[in-house]
């Protein structure tokens, strides 16, 4: 096997110089010089301990439910069947005094407060009781009403 000499990029060194296809140097400006601070700065707190503070679930709107589901599930503490069952709100839903409000007598209200902590504690004790066969259900059930109750009282753990 022999190699040709011409495929060599040791001509591309030597070659003359064709204008406008040679490359061009590039001088860059220099890089200022920091200094560190005195001290470290505080960690900054996570954006969804900043939502849970700002929110009280034992005065809460459907409206807001829905609305907490959804960042619930974006930042990855509610799996999508949990997030459902916290985002589904039927006063929302337009037909709603034409459907349920009429059969129960209420027309909705998506905002007016209501305790989502005893909503939820009461929805458990349902699911437990009538649909003591369906575990995974329960279960997360279960993982909503924690949840609320953690967003409720949050833990601060300081390192």
């Amino acid at each position: 096997m022999t190699i040709d000499p011409a495929l060599s990029y040791q001509g591309a060194l030597t070659a003359p110089h064709v204008p406008g296809r040679g490359l061009v140097s590039v001088t860059q400006p220099p890089v200022p010089a920091t200094t560190r601070p005195a001290q470290k700065p505080a960690p900054a707190e996570p954006p969804i301990a900043e939502l849970f503070r700002s929110i009280d679930v034992r005065n809460f709107a459907p409206r807001q439910a829905a609305e907490l589901g959804m960042d619930l599930h974006v930042a990855g503490v509610l799996p999508w069947e949990e997030y459902a069952m916290l985002a589904f709100q039927p006063e929302l839903h337009p037909d709603y005094d034409r459907t349920v409000g009429a059969l129960i007598g209420e027309k909705a209200q998506p905002d007016r407060p209501r305790d989502f902590v005893a909503m939820w504690e009461e929805r458990l004790a349902f699911e437990r009781k009538y649909n003591a066969g369906d575990a995974k259900l329960i279960a997360r059930t279960a993982r909503v009403l924690t949840v609320l109750r953690q967003i409720e009282s949050p833990t601060s753990v300081v390192a």
